[in-house]
Order: structure tokens, then C-alpha cells, then sequence
């Protein structure tokens, strides 16, 4: 080996050395912006569930503010009727009123029939054998 031989291979190594350098310094340089980036979106959509709350706070507010009731009482059991009264149930047999004929819109919609598959030329072979039965 010459000494221009190892000048030359010295070189070449000293460009992929810095080149290497480079590129771990470009890597880390995106690192650092993927961070912000990804820092910045974390902050926009802590803020935006902020709202949210502060929204979905206020409409409960409205609610009871106009009369409308969180309390849940009426809907346990054993808490009677919401409406204050106890429901009433006549004597009488029911009578179920007739149903209005139906038209062409209205009327339920049969399934359609299922197709025939169709017989591979190997099955068509052992359809007529009785041990197949």
C-alpha cells in the first residue's frame, strides 16, 4: 500500500465520519421539532376538552336554571311515578283498535330467495350414488 493509497482511504473516511456527524445532528434537529410539534398539539387539545367541559358545565346549569331536574329520585324503583300520580287500569278486557290496511310502501318486504348454487362438475359425479345418502 502507497502512501497516496492511504491518504485517499483516509480521507474517505474522515467524509463518511462527518457525514455520519451530519446526519445524527440533522436527526436529532427533527427530534426536537417532532417534540414541539407534538407538545404544541397535546396543549391545542388539552384546551379544546377544557371548553368542552366548561361548555357541557354551563348546559347543566342552563337545565336546572330552567326548571329541568337532575335529581334521578323518580326514576329508582319504589320512587313512584314521575308525574305524581299512580297509573289506573280499568276493569275492561282489551280491545285492540284494527290496524289500517297497508300499501305498497307500509307492507313488510319478503326476503328474497335464496339462489341455486351451482353443482360443480366433481358432485355432479356422486349425486346418483346411494352410498352418498
Amino acid at each position: 500500500m502507497s502512501a497516496d493509497d492511504t491518504a485517499g482511504m483516509k480521507a474517505t473516511l474522515d467524509g463518511l465520519v462527518r457525514e455520519q456527524a451530519e446526519r445524527r445532528a440533522l436527526r436529532a434537529q427533527r427530534a426536537e421539532e417532532i417534540k414541539a410539534r407534538s407538545q404544541e398539539f397535546m396543549t391545542k387539545q388539552v384546551q379544546t376538552a377544557q371548553r368542552y367541559v366548561e361548555h357541557r358545565r354551563e348546559l347543566g346549569q342552563r337545565k336546572t336554571k330552567s326548571g329541568w331536574s337532575t335529581d334521578r329520585s323518580h326514576a329508582e324503583p319504589g320512587g313512584g311515578s314521575a308525574f305524581g300520580e299512580t297509573p289506573r287500569f280499568d276493569d275492561a278486557p282489551f280491545t285492540p283498535e284494527p290496524s289500517p290496511a297497508r300499501t305498497g310502501r307500509d307492507a313488510p318486504r319478503r326476503a328474497p330467495r335464496p339462489r341455486p348454487m351451482p353443482a360443480d362438475d366433481e358432485d355432479d359425479a356422486f349425486l346418483n350414488n346411494r352410498w352418498r345418502e
